[in-house]
């Protein structure tokens, strides 16, 4: 029966989904890549099981109903789940695992819901580095590794969720969109505002500047400069209220024509000159 997760149905979430819930550690984890030849038959698991994919394709059947395993796509196993999983032969699988239990804390009204069995992380670079905090927290635990475990779940779960509702609400296309909104934000809060910078920014992004400008209106509601322009002008805010560099370095700094096009721009933003912004702000301490 393809691909299994059609059978099972949509969960609403609480606004809190993992209160009065803790999880701990299970009875192994770890990061492997099979072998050839390899397979994976389980009767009946005995706890709850992160199994995360990175690379290499097969099929896993729980219970009967079977799911197609890609690179980015996460399987939380249950207690109680019969287990098959083959590799295809030619594209072994790496996976990272981690099995956990969790205590429900019914005097607070705790209840934990488990994702769908198969979700399609969006964020893989962030649920991998995750997983493998997991990983670390085993192999050398530091002070309070146990709650460090804890919370890393949960985060962990809070991850999956989110792909479950996005991918139901807006649909793949639009996550790759959010997603690659996402990555070119981060660019641009690093400091990428010129235009030459926009334009290095779409290339990364593999798409033109145009597109992603058109992107970036459709999910933060600002075009891509204007969405640039903000970010530089809530740095110049902070140097103003956290340094003491002259409204002239800052509007060098930042990359401004001269004086006069920084002041205008910034007092069409925060509705004051620098200089009066930098007066009603708390005293100016030297950035470390």
């Amino acid at each position: 029966m393809e691909p299994g997760a059609n059978e099972e149905q949509a969960v609403v979430r609480d606004v809190r989904p993992l209160s009065g819930v803790a999880f701990e550690p299970g009875r192994i984890m770890g990061k492997a890549r099979c072998e050839p030849g390899w397979s994976w038959h389980v009767q009946a698991m005995p706890d709850y099981d992160f199994w995360h994919v990175l690379s290499g394709t097969g099929s896993m059947t729980v219970n009967g109903s079977r799911y197609p395993i890609v690179p980015g796509c996460c399987f939380t196993l249950r207690p109680g789940d019969r287990i098959d999983v083959e590799q295809h032969p030619d594209d072994r699988l790496t996976v990272i695992y981690c099995h956990f239990r969790a205590a429900v804390d019914d005097e607070k009204a705790g209840n934990f819901s488990p994702p769908r069995r198969r979700v399609e992380v969006h964020d893989g670079a962030r649920f991998e580095a995750l997983m493998g905090r997991l990983l670390e927290l085993r192999d050398m635990p530091p002070l309070w590794a146990e709650v460090e475990f804890d919370y890393t779940v949960k985060l962990l779960l809070l991850e999956l969720y989110r792909s479950e509702r996005e991918t139901q609400t807006a649909g793949r296309a639009s996550v790759r969109h959010r997603e690659l909104v996402r990555r070119a934000s981060d660019s641009l809060r690093q400091g990428a505002w010129a235009e030459g910078d926009l334009e290095a920014v779409a290339a990364e992004a593999g798409v033109s500047q145009r597109y992603l400008s058109q992107l970036f209106k459709r999910h933060t509601g600002r075009t891509l400069k204007s969405y640039a322009a903000g970010l530089r002008m809530e740095r110049a805010r902070l140097l103003l209220a956290e340094s003491d560099m002259p409204v002239t370095q800052i509007a060098d700094t930042l990359g401004y024509a001269d004086l006069y096009s920084f002041s205008k721009l910034f007092k069409a933003y925060a509705g004051t000159s620098p200089s009066g912004y930098r007066k009603r702000s708390p005293a100016a301490v030297p950035l470390e």
